[in-house]
């Protein structure tokens, strides 16, 4: 008798057991990517793919909501002062991290005081608080003058354990790989290279994902990737336009959500070096490149020529500006002013008693290695003999850009919701690459911090894009769209009219915690 309960009892058991994995491989997503992150340490880790996976696992006082809106997050309520120079957070009650250990404000202050840290690639971003005070569960910030984009860099703010943020490195070894974390998933599991698998934290404070379990599946060819999509292998990928196009949209269990992209391709120039410190020869050059045809052979259709970096999406783009169109006679024209004939190698001039011949290299990584080689191609048929060198991704930013040692780059630029371009674009801005200084520039992008009203900061950013386009330190390419195909099963990938916002730094996984398997 008692064999045969234990019997019933093992079977119970077994029963519940295979009913518990059959929902968890039921609500599994598998999503797709051709890289992995570098890390979940967010002071060091500044790759996109880290970040896209650092929002599934932290979280900050405030976060965006599906219409872009900024509201409440770990912080419950927030208020900011009428003269903009005080910003009061009062955090939810009974906050834990994914160890069962609670967030409390001392971990909140730290985490502050680290993004702000002459350590932290995001210094900039809190340029403008003057002290954190941290009481009670009460986060007081202090400002020197009011700071419009301040909300919306809080929502990347990453909240740490101040523990390990006060070991002497500061957190980095034992967050890199393991996370301590304060968002919607944990990381469960890492294989390098091949996958990392994600599962709800029983310890958010809000509701818990809609999925059981998130793997993350890195394909590295983005032609393996579209096939695995095609399979069903993957559930959700972002997936090349041409291969959509293609084959992808007749398989009939697949939808496809265009999102407005907030990533702009350009060709950028290093203005302190000759002849691209000249107008009319980064003119000429921009107007050899025909974008539209880039475009269409390209992206098929799925991306925007634009005019400046701003993004279609956002409350501060302006339909209005207008930047250098394609015109290889009017190049002509602008180079031969710059004192350049055509000849049988090129365009050439005599500078300083010595023949210079406009030719140049375009540095770029694997990712955009086509685009760089139909723009080369462009500016061969226009006789500016070109080449595409291809470097790895970290060398480009940090042995090439950094160092100013380029002519012409082509490379991508991603923008949040906020327009705030100071790192890009002021004379000192740390990723202002190009070398760009224009004092006015430099005093709008100030007023444009400070303005308290909408209005006011889009009048000022209109003439921000105004100013890039007539100088053109960027030849601004295009804009592609977040292209996300998934199953048709998987819902939530796209949200209210996020289609036509866009996803803050086009960041595919967003709404991960919204999706559901249905």
């Amino acid at each position: 008798m008692i064999g045969f309960c234990i019997a019933v009892i093992f079977l119970c058991v077994q029963t519940a057991c295979q009913s518990a994995n059959l929902e968890t491989a039921n609500k599994t997503v598998v999503f797709a990517m051709n890289w992995e992150p570098v890390g979940f340490y967010p002071l060091r880790a500044v790759d996109s793919a880290s970040y896209y996976a650092q929002t599934l696992v932290y979280e900050g006082l405030v976060k965006y909501s599906p219409n872009m809106d900024i509201e409440p997050g770990l912080a419950e309520h927030f208020e900011i002062s009428q003269d903009g120079k005080k910003y009061v957070f009062r955090m939810r009650k009974n906050l834990c991290f994914s160890d069962k250990s609670s967030i409390t404000t001392e971990d909140v202050v730290a985490s502050i005081k680290a993004a702000a840290s002459k350590y932290s690639p995001y210094k900039d971003d809190y340029r403008d608080v003057k002290n954190v005070i941290g009481n009670n569960g009460v986060i007081i910030l202090e400002l020197y003058e009011p700071c419009a984009p301040l909300l919306s860099r809080l929502v990347e703010l990453k909240v740490l354990p101040e523990r390990l943020l006060a070991t002497q490195d500061r957190g980095k070894r034992a967050l890199m790989r393991n996370p301590v974390c304060s968002g919607p998933f944990v990381l469960k599991r890492w294989e390098s290279g091949l996958e990392l698998v994600f599962e709800p934290n029983p310890y958010y404070w809000g509701k818990q994902p809609g999925v059981k379990r998130l793997i993350w599946r890195v394909i590295p060819e983005m032609s393996l990737l579209a096939m695995a999509v095609n399979r069903g292998d993957v559930q959700v990928a972002q997936v090349d336009a041409r291969a959509w196009a293609s084959y992808l949209i007749k398989n009939q269990n697949l939808q496809l959500d265009a999102f407005v992209g907030s990533r702009t391709l350009y060709l950028g120039f290093n203005l302190k070096h000759s002849p691209f410190d000249e107008d009319k020869v980064r003119h000429a050059i921009a107007a050899c490149v025909n974008r539209e045809a880039l475009q269409k052979r390209l992206f098929d259709g799925f991306a925007v020529v634009p005019a400046s970096d701003s993004a279609q999406g956002r409350w501060s783009f302006d339909k209005t500006v207008r930047t250098v169109e394609y015109d290889p006679q009017r190049a002509q024209q602008w180079l031969g002013e710059q004192g350049f004939r055509l000849t049988k190698s090129g365009f050439e001039r005599q500078q300083d008693g010595k023949s210079q011949l406009l030719a140049f290299r375009i540095k770029t990584t694997k990712d955009y290695s086509e685009v760089g080689e139909a723009v080369a191609g462009q500016l061969r048929a226009a006789k500016i003999p070109t080449e595409v060198e291809i470097v790895e991704f970290a060398a480009l930013r940090n042995r090439y850009l950094q160092k100013g040692d380029f002519d012409v780059v082509l490379w991508s630029r991603s923008s949040g919701p906020d327009p705030d371009s100071y790192l890009i674009w002021a004379s000192k801005g740390p990723m202002n690459f190009s070398k760009f200084n224009d004092p006015v520039v430099d005093s709008l992008i100030l007023k444009g911090r400070t303005a308290t009203s909408i209005e006011e900061r889009k009048k000022i950013y209109s003439e921000i894009q105004r100013t890039l386009a007539k100088q053109v330190p960027w030849v601004f390419l295009l804009q592609p769209k977040l292209l996300l195909a998934h199953q048709k099963r998987v819902v939530n990938v796209s949200v209210g009219g996020q289609t036509k916002m866009g996803l803050p730094w086009d960041n595919p996984l967003f709404n991960a915690a919204r999706w559901e398997v249905q």
